[in-house]
């Protein structure tokens, strides 16, 4: 544990193992600037991924863990056709669902707020958590976050994030009420970019805060993301 420490620059800081299922995670205290904290560690760090998480329970506590250990379900979420799954749910806005509606889709020309966007507005991260894989989109393996909480498998966020990465390069900063990424790719254009709001509202429905297609509009100018549902 020390030697990964320092290598993601916190030798100094409080931190105590945990398990999950069969493997083991680090959980650092968080003190100071927990997004710096996450950026020192991501930048040190090469074999495993670090991740920020409020609560803290969400690790800590087996009761919160997901049922599958993380292997196994990261196994199963290669063959996961995320895609397929939230196009067929009920109420899915997502290209080629039936029933999408016309006015939680919008005109797009609905207003929206990009300093909405941020998750720091949930509040101060209680833990950053260093697990055992350097792939980003596998912190969700190890950390049941509450917007997949939806009476979803929990292969959904895991197949998301993991497809979000790959077309974006988005990395997942926060795990918890809300979910926050960093996120150095756009889409390409305005259906590349109405496809990615219906996935974020499909997965977490409360993330928009406006029209999808306003949402849409958005998402061409953020760097981050900030997705969150109520449990």
């Amino acid at each position: 544990m020390r030697q990964i420490l320092e290598a993601a620059g916190l030798e100094k800081h409080t931190a105590e193992q945990y398990p999950v299922h069969d493997e083991t995670v680090i959980v650092v205290d968080v003190v100071g600037d927990a997004h710096q904290m996450w950026r020192t560690a991501r930048a040190g760090l090469t074999d495993h991924y670090p991740v920020l998480v409020s609560p803290s329970f969400l690790v800590t506590d087996p009761t919160f863990h997901h049922a599958p250990a993380p292997a196994e379900l990261i196994t199963s979420a290669e063959s996961f056709d995320v895609v397929d799954f939230l196009t067929r749910r009920p109420g899915s806005q997502m290209p080629g669902a039936r029933g999408r509606d016309p006015e939680i889709l919008g005109t797009g020309e609905e207003g929206y707020y990009l300093d909405s966007y941020d998750v720091e507005s949930f509040g101060v991260p209680e833990a950053l958590v260093i697990v055992p894989r350097p792939e980003p989109w596998a912190a969700f393996a190890y950390v049941n976050g509450y917007a997949a909480l939806l009476g979803q498998r929990p292969e959904v966020m895991l197949s998301a994030a993991r497809s979000w990465f790959e077309r974006y390069r988005a990395e997942p900063t926060v795990i918890g009420l809300a979910c926050g990424f960093t996120v150095p790719g756009r889409p390409a254009d305005p259906a590349d970019a109405e496809r990615l709001a219906a996935e974020h509202v499909g997965v977490a429905g409360l993330t928009a805060g406006t029209s999808i297609r306003a949402y849409a509009r958005a998402l061409m100018e953020l760097d981050h993301w900030r997705l969150y549902n109520r449990p």
